[in-house]
């Protein structure tokens, strides 16, 4: 579902769902799974990063976990973390993921991008984009967080248990927190597909087709994703999380 997403956003055209899927289709079923590698052994790591330095953060300004103001700080610290090992993921997976629906060129390798980018832009190449995902992130994880905390209240207080109630939270806070950060992420794929594009540029390109719908291309995709995976995400999370603190 992200390469579907990241081929609508990055499109010139604008493609629909059943559009951009066909167009992968058209170059083989393996291109759906394109730029899987570095989000697959990494994603684990940047989560941990995430919920680390929200932890951290939460037990400075309210250590009872409760006050709303503190949850919402504390997503933002962990959004701006974050951003140090996720931006070069993003960039590599995007790049690669771009030219999933291109019949006519090979399906670039996660090594292939990374000596690309370093030779056409150095090391600075794999933060291409940092502020337009700071901007993306920084809200988005403050909106996630804010609104889990609030649901996770809510739901026991109705008595459902701590699963059921990270699970609905979790899928509450992911579809929120993409309604925060979907035009931003519209600009940040546009950015980081090619070299040396700037957020003007992108914002210039975006706005010539007059329609706000532009910046929420993709949107029932990441939508349908985010429910699912935030639901899981958070009720392993906490059933771990409550598992761990008997020891």
């Amino acid at each position: 579902m992200d390469t579907v997403k990241v081929v609508m956003q990055s499109s010139s055209r604008n493609l629909t769902f059943k559009e951009a899927t066909d167009s992968i289709l058209e170059t083989g079923l393996r291109r759906f799974f394109t730029g899987l590698a570095i989000p697959f052994y990494s994603y684990g790591f940047i989560n941990a990063v995430v919920f680390t330095a929200y932890k951290e953060s939460l037990s400075i300004f309210d250590a009872t976990g409760q006050s709303p103001f503190a949850n919402a700080m504390a997503g933002a610290i962990s959004g701006a973390v974050q951003l140090i090992p996720a931006v070069p993921v993003e960039v590599i997976k995007i790049r690669q993921q771009s030219i999933a629906s291109h019949p006519g060129e090979k399906q670039l390798t996660a090594r292939k991008c990374i000596h690309t980018i370093l030779r056409m832009q150095g090391f600075t190449g794999f933060y291409s984009g940092t502020i337009i995902q700071a901007f993306r992130d920084i809200p988005g994880l403050t909106a996630y967080f804010y609104a889990y905390s609030e649901s996770i209240k809510i739901g026991k207080h109705i008595g459902l248990s701590t699963f059921w109630s990270a699970f609905i939270g979790g899928a509450i806070s992911g579809a929120l927190s993409w309604c925060v950060s979907m035009p931003f992420d519209v600009i940040k794929t546009r950015q980081q597909v090619g070299n040396g594009i700037t957020i003007t540029n992108v914002l210039n390109t975006l706005l010539k087709e007059k329609s706000y719908k532009i910046f929420f291309r993709g949107f029932n995709v990441v939508i349908t994703r985010a429910f699912v995976v935030n639901a899981c995400t958070f009720a392993v999370y906490e059933t771990v999380y409550e598992h761990l603190k008997k020891y």
